[in-house]
Parts: C-alpha cells; sequence; structure tokens
C-alpha cells in the first residue's frame, strides 16, 4: 500500500494518506472535523485550496466544483484522492459547538423501529449505558457497515431527550441497510456508530430570528433544534418551512402544527413540489427556498438554518445570497446518497 504526505494549513497537521482514501476519509481518521456534509461531491461543504502538489478524481470532477475554482486550484476533500507523494492543502477545522462533545465510536442496539411514512422509518438506538454519548441538536452519526462503508443519519430527538437516539431514515431502493430496516427484520440488530459529526447547530448567541428549511428527511435535524429550543424555553421567532413531494411525506405535520399551537414564536409552512389533485392540498406548492424567500425578501435579516437534498441546498446557498443573505448566517447539512450507493445505483 502505498502512501502520499498531506500537510493541512493553518494547523500544521501531517496526515499519511492511502492511495485507496479521499483526502477528508484521512483526516477524519486522523482526528480532524473539517467542513463536510454530503460526501458525495455535490454540496462543497468540504471545498479546500492545494498549496502544492496534486489530486485526482477516480469518478471525474465533483458536480460541486466548477471550473473556475479548479483554476483557482481548489479542491473537494471528499472525492480528492492524492496524486502527488507531497501535497499542501489550505483548510479549516471546525470546532465543536461544546468542550464536553466528543466524537466517538461506541456499539448500540435497535431498540424499536417505527414506520412514520410508506418510505421512512424511525430507528431507535440505544447506547450501553456507562457510556457518555454528547452532542447538540442538528448533528448527526455515522452508522459503520461491512467493508468500511458508512451511511450518515440526523439525530431527530435533542440531546435533552436521549434515552434513545431516534433517527429518520428514508428507504432507498439499492441500499441493503434500509431494506433490512424496512423488512422488519432489523430490530435488536447491534450496530457501531460513530459521531457526533457535523456543524449544523443553532447559534444561539446570535440576535437574528431564524429560518429552518427541511427538505424531506431533512426534517430531522429541524426537529431536534426546534425541540431543544422551544422546551428550553428560548422564545425568539422561528420559521420552519418543511419541503416535501406529497402529503404523506408530511409524517409529522400534526405534530408540528401542534407545536405551533403551544408556542407562539413558530411559525410553521409545509411546502409540497408535486401535490396530485386527489390529495385537496390547500397549501403551498413549490420549490421550498422559493417560498421561503416569497415570504422573507429580507432574508439578510435571518439566520437560516437548511438540510436536504443537494439540489436544494445548492438552490439555497446561489438563491439567497442573491437576495443579501451573508454566508457566515447559512448553515446546512445536505443529504445524499453514500458513494458506493450511487455506484450501485448507476448501474442497475
Amino acid at each position: 500500500m502505498s502512501y502520499s504526505r498531506v500537510t493541512l494549513l493553518p494547523f500544521e497537521q501531517v496526515l499519511s494518506v492511502e492511495q485507496d482514501e479521499t483526502l477528508l476519509e484521512a483526516a477524519l481518521r486522523a482526528g480532524l472535523n473539517l467542513p463536510h456534509s454530503c460526501k458525495g461531491g455535490h454540496c462543497s461543504s468540504c471545498r479546500a485550496r492545494i498549496r502544492s502538489g496534486s489530486v485526482h478524481y477516480p469518478l471525474g470532477r465533483p458536480l460541486g466544483l466548477l471550473e473556475e475554482e479548479v483554476r483557482e486550484s481548489f479542491v473537494l476533500l471528499c472525492q480528492a484522492h492524492a496524486a502527488s507523494p507531497e501535497i499542501v492543502i489550505e483548510a479549516r477545522e471546525i470546532k465543536p459547538p461544546a468542550q464536553e462533545i466528543q466524537v466517538k465510536s461506541l456499539p448500540s442496539r435497535i431498540e424499536r423501529l417505527e414506520r412514520l411514512a410508506p418510505d421512512v422509518m424511525a430507528v431507535f438506538l440505544r447506547l450501553p449505558s456507562r457510556e457518555q454519548f454528547s452532542y447538540v441538536a442538528g448533528q448527526y452519526l455515522d452508522i459503520m457497515l461491512p467493508h468500511n462503508r458508512r451511511r450518515s443519519f440526523s439525530i431527530a430527538n435533542p440531546p435533552h431527550d436521549a434515552e434513545l437516539l431516534e433517527l429518520h431514515i428514508r428507504r432507498v431502493s439499492s441500499g441493503e441497510f434500509t431494506q433490512q430496516l424496512f423488512s422488519g427484520s432489523a430490530e435488536k440488530t447491534l450496530l457501531r456508530i460513530e459521531g457526533p459529526l457535523g456543524q449544523l447547530w443553532f447559534r444561539e448567541d446570535s440576535p437574528r430570528p431564524a429560518i429552518l428549511i427541511g427538505g424531506g428527511t431533512g426534517y430531522a435535524p429541524m426537529r431536534a433544534m426546534i425541540r431543544h429550543l422551544l422546551e428550553r424555553g428560548d422564545r425568539r421567532p422561528l420559521h420552519f418551512y418543511w419541503g416535501a413531494q406529497a402529503r404523506v411525506d408530511l409524517y409529522e405535520d400534526s405534530r408540528v402544527r401542534r407545536w405551533c399551537e403551544k408556542y407562539s414564536n413558530l411559525r410553521y409552512t409545509p411546502v409540497l413540489s408535486n401535490a396530485r389533485p386527489d390529495e385537496e392540498w390547500t397549501g403551498r406548492v413549490g420549490w421550498v427556498h422559493e417560498v421561503a424567500l416569497q415570504d422573507h425578501p429580507n432574508i439578510g435579516d435571518f439566520d437560516v438554518y437548511a438540510a436536504g437534498p443537494p439540489v436544494m441546498i445548492e438552490a439555497i446557498r446561489q438563491d439567497f445570497a442573491a437576495k443579501g443573505l451573508p454566508a457566515e448566517q447559512l448553515f446546512f447539512d445536505s443529504f445524499d446518497f453514500a458513494p458506493d450507493a450511487l455506484a450501485k445505483r448507476a448501474v442497475e
């Protein structure tokens, strides 16, 4: 096995990167919490700049990397492999939201399963009682699978109500793990998890009101953050937008409406992109981010939190910036298939 030596600036961390791993995988293995989200080359969260050396992309240039960014020596760490013996890269590390939060690898057991929608399952994980798993609302964890595969899922419950960790998992036609969940054969299965991970958490020190946008199961981290804020007494104005294709995908619509009845500072706008006539939908229709912009043309007055598919996140990044939202007021996680699942779908 051949290795490359990669130096990450500005913190002078030196990594030994194996030939068959990405630069992001090597950094995470070394304990560096670099910005990342989709791990599929779409969201650009892991963008960094090469100062010397070279990289290559076995699957081709990632969709989230523009030609002009390539010319300016930017790379996406989640897809880049080392192509020279020595590389120097300028990146940035995410500081944990609280000192007590540490990324851990722990065993867990699927305590129970609950069908939320035809294609969405709530998975409740129990961790060993002797282990402390600290996280903040909005973060996610990885489930470790055989053959060095991992799947990322947001934690749907807030830390103050975390006897079990709740995940909302959508069925994927080519996903062996999700097929096991939906077959009903996974209950009581032992799993290894790694976490908490991610940079999506609520910046409670901000004086601004917040807009939260969840696309599909991107509702899960929004749910954790909303519950954390409301149940801990935060009364700043919050406007939650939940985008889905069909009414059945708004699988906790009634729960969110009950929150609005109880907490006057929470507004809720569900949006369907593909409402069928037989659903008798009288709510908003279209793309969820466009509806949010229609309601809030002064978007720069808000902090925006978003989680959902890469196409939604990329639209929010571009369109909200064009309407005046500073980059430092946007916080997001992008949900995508893992690279090996994408490859499997491509050959089906």
